[in-house]
């Protein structure tokens, strides 16, 4: 493992985001990367080198792709609790044989709901959607959590307390009658999804699930065998349904 020690020297701002947060796996990870850095290399015939607060900007290459060229970042402060990246005048160019995009997923917009097409997120601070990026303007009763809050990074740790900020932030606005109220009963709420063709799934269809993949899995001698597909699912709970 290759680690460049230069790439482990923490901002201000991502060092009062790392204080602040009340998961400790990103300490215990920088911990680990540092140890890395610290270590001589051993002449190993394989490397692995990280390269982080960089870019790809362009790959090279006539027949086959033969290089590309990252860009040097710097983080700032976003002004919403995060951090940003902004590129810096510093390129580097790696001879590369192969390149995979591995991130594999950009928000996409909701007609009527704000959004942020540079970053493909929903501008939001602390969870609660604002007019547009920057701006402090809140939409009333409007809020996000995961990947379209903050850009598809973290773990499931890192989704857990992002929900955990998000609903802290409505219970805030609650507490200060902020959230618009509306009177809906369950029943009506319902008839609304049954008019739109929503197929709603309960809690007696997940543990119906849940059983089917211990099921697969116990014959298999495993804990489980999950269904990965959204139909495979939907056929489980029907099935269950009509029994």
């Amino acid at each position: 493992m290759v680690v460049n020690p230069r790439d482990l020297e923490l901002d201000p701002a991502s060092e009062a985001q790392l204080a602040a947060m009340e998961d400790r796996n990103p300490a215990k990870n920088l911990e680990v990367l540092r140890g890395w850095a610290a270590r001589p290399l051993t002449g190993a015939k394989r490397q692995v080198v990280l390269h982080f607060n960089a870019s790809p900007v362009a790959l090279t290459g006539t027949e086959r792709v033969e290089g590309i060229t990252i860009v040097r970042n710097r983080l700032e402060d976003d002004g919403r609790g995060g951090v940003r990246a902004v590129a810096t005048d510093e390129t580097t160019e790696l001879p590369v044989g192969l390149v995979f995009r591995s991130v594999g997923y950009k928000g996409k917009a909701i007609p009527g709901v704000p959004f942020d097409e540079g970053r493909g997120v929903v501008p939001n601070v602390h969870g609660h959607v604002v007019e547009q990026a920057g701006s402090e303007t809140a939409v009333p009763g409007l809020y996000v959590a995961g990947w379209i809050k903050r850009g598809p990074q973290g773990v499931i740790g890192t989704n857990k307390q992002c929900a955990a900020d998000t609903v802290a932030q409505i219970v805030a606005d609650a507490a200060a009658g902020a959230i618009p109220r509306v009177s809906a009963s369950a029943s009506s709420i319902d008839a609304l999804l049954a008019e739109r063709g929503v197929l709603v799934t309960s809690w007696a269809d997940w543990q119906a699930l849940d059983r089917a993949e211990q099921e697969r899995g116990a014959a298999a001698g495993r804990p489980r065998a999950k269904c990965t597909a959204v139909e495979e699912m939907l056929a489980i709970i029907a099935a269950n349904r009509a029994s």
